[in-house]
């Protein structure tokens, strides 16, 4: 696929430069890029081709991945009152509102997230005119970006050899929706709830996930089922497993301090397969995925589908078991 790239232009009252595309449907002024031409200058080109003036462009505010090939969309500025006057009289282009014009509705989506960007000086990603689920979620519960060594720690389903070190227990936590509990620290790290094994706990992982989801999530929740392992060989320690064990909410309490580290986690319910993504395992969580669907099933509750929306826990617990 060629690589594209559109200008935002804009009227003084708010409109948007438009061209009409071949097909009748408008759009932004849009090139594909030429051999040896840089986004930049295709913008620049397919603004000048629609109307016949070329603009000072700006930043890219759009950074769009189409159909599998990049677009960008860059901030072509205000036009000025002779610039408009001009364009007032093209039988191809105009200055006029998205949701007053036959448009596709990514275009549409595109061109209000650029829009967006230009207020707040900043420059957004998208995939096929959509802000992913992940990204939107990073951004708004404040999740930090994180390179995770989880996507090298392999996946076992039998049980721990008694040789091995059981390190932390952790949970896939299911809400009866479908989605699962993430938690969000105030470093904007985020995890399955659970943690380290205790010395009284001995190789009990059960009782650990019953203890740090209490502590992490002030939940309670049905007797977790074992999923598997997770072999941790991290060069100059010595091997530990990291289980996983999968359950269903049963009650939810208000929001309060972990008692390991004195601050209140937010808990968000996020779709079981965007989990890997989340917290930095990529594709070696799907596995887990599979094996904690399986397991919850038996409970009655269904995947949440991968485009279901992240939101967060109100602080009282309300509205997660109906």
């Amino acid at each position: 696929m060629t690589a594209t790239a559109s200008s935002l232009v804009t009227h003084h009252d708010g409109r948007v430069l438009l061209v009409r595309s071949a097909g009748g449907r408008w759009r932004l002024p849009r090139a594909a890029l030429a051999s040896r031409e840089t986004p930049r200058q295709a913008a620049l080109r397919a603004v000048s081709a629609a109307v016949g003036l070329a603009p000072r462009l700006g930043r890219p505010l759009v950074l769009d991945s189409v159909d599998d090939a990049p677009h960008y969309v860059f901030d072509g500025g205000e036009a000025g009152l002779s610039a408009a006057r001009r364009i007032g009289t093209s039988p191809t282009a105009a200055f006029a509102r998205p949701a007053e014009v036959d448009m596709r509705p990514d275009e549409a989506r595109r061109i209000d997230v650029a829009l967006r960007a230009r207020a707040a000086c900043t420059t957004e990603y998208l995939e096929n005119g959509v802000t992913p689920g992940v990204l939107a979620a990073m951004r708004e519960f404040g999740i930090a970006p994180w390179l995770h060594s989880g996507a090298a720690w392999i996946w076992h389903e039998e049980p721990v050899p008694d040789d091995l070190k059981i390190r932390h227990s952790w949970v896939w936590l299911f809400a009866p929706d479908g989605r699962v509990v993430v938690y969000v620290d105030v470093n904007g790290i985020c995890g399955l709830p659970g943690g380290t094994v205790e010395r009284a706990e001995g190789r009990d992982a059960a009782a650990t996930a019953v203890r740090e989801v209490r502590e992490e999530t002030q939940m309670e929740m049905t007797d977790p089922v074992y999923l598997g392992y997770l072999l941790d060989t991290t060069p100059g320690r010595r091997p530990v497993a990291r289980v996983r064990m999968a359950a269903a909410i049963t009650a939810v309490g208000p929001a309060a301090p972990d008692p390991a580290t004195g601050t209140v986690h937010r808990r968000l319910l996020v779709p079981p397969r965007l989990i890997g993504e989340l917290c930095g395992w990529h594709t070696s969580a799907d596995r887990q995925v599979a094996a904690a669907l399986a397991a919850v099933s038996a409970l009655g509750i269904g995947p949440a589908p991968p485009d279901a929306r992240i939101t967060e826990i109100p602080a009282d617990g309300t509205g997660v078991l109906g």
